[in-house]
């Protein structure tokens, strides 16, 4: 009678561990921001005022948006480019063009340091994977 009453114990306190070590499974606005930044050209990284401001879109939650931008010139543009981040994998898309996913060296490290932190393993990240906002399903 003992040994069946430990073992329920037992799964119950792993079941509530587990529970606790992954309480939400989706990267921070802050992360995402992060994400966003590190996608950037080293060129880029380098403008005056540099900075990375959330958006909403309506018509999705699975990613989380931003327009970053710069000081800019008189006569020219100050919006680097518009960003989505998928909330559940950490992965980088251009939210103006296609399905085009953002891809360097820094972006990959910051990614893998994200991905640990939520206790996402490769098969998780193959499961969750997807082909960004503005791709046809």
């Amino acid at each position: 009678m003992k040994r069946p009453l430990i073992l329920l114990l037992a799964s119950l306190w792993a079941a509530s561990a587990s529970a606790v070590d992954h309480p939400d499974r989706t990267i921070t606005a802050d992360q995402a921001r992060a994400l966003v930044l590190a996608s950037l050209t080293p060129e880029q990284k380098r403008l005056p005022s540099l900075g990375a401001d959330p958006y909403k879109d309506p018509n999705t939650s699975k990613f989380l948006f931003f327009t970053v931008s710069w000081a800019g010139t008189p006569n020219g543009s100050v919006v680097v480019g518009n960003y989505a981040v998928d909330a559940h994998t950490g992965d980088v898309f251009s939210a103006t063009v296609g399905c085009e996913e953002e891809k360097n060296k820094n972006l990959r490290a910051l990614q893998t340091r994200i991905r640990a932190s939520l206790h996402l393993s490769q098969a998780e990240y193959q499961r969750l994977k997807t082909k960004g906002p503005l791709c046809e399903e």
